[in-house]
């Protein structure tokens, strides 16, 4: 094997491992906006369908 091949690949193999690591450490950000998300759904749901009767009425 060619030594400078040998070398772009360990290369792309750290470029890729500094990413999956962002994006690992990510995942508890993404859960818990899910989480809020859908904890405030009923709320925001209420709060919607009261603004659309004011609309219309």
């Amino acid at each position: 094997m060619d030594l400078s091949l040998l070398k772009d690949n360990l290369s792309d193999y750290a470029t890729f491992g500094k990413n999956i690591g962002t994006a690992l450490q990510s995942i508890p950000t993404v859960l818990n906006s899910i989480l809020d998300f859908f904890t405030g759904f009923g709320d925001n749901a209420d709060t919607t369908g009261k603004a659309f009767e004011n609309l219309s009425s």
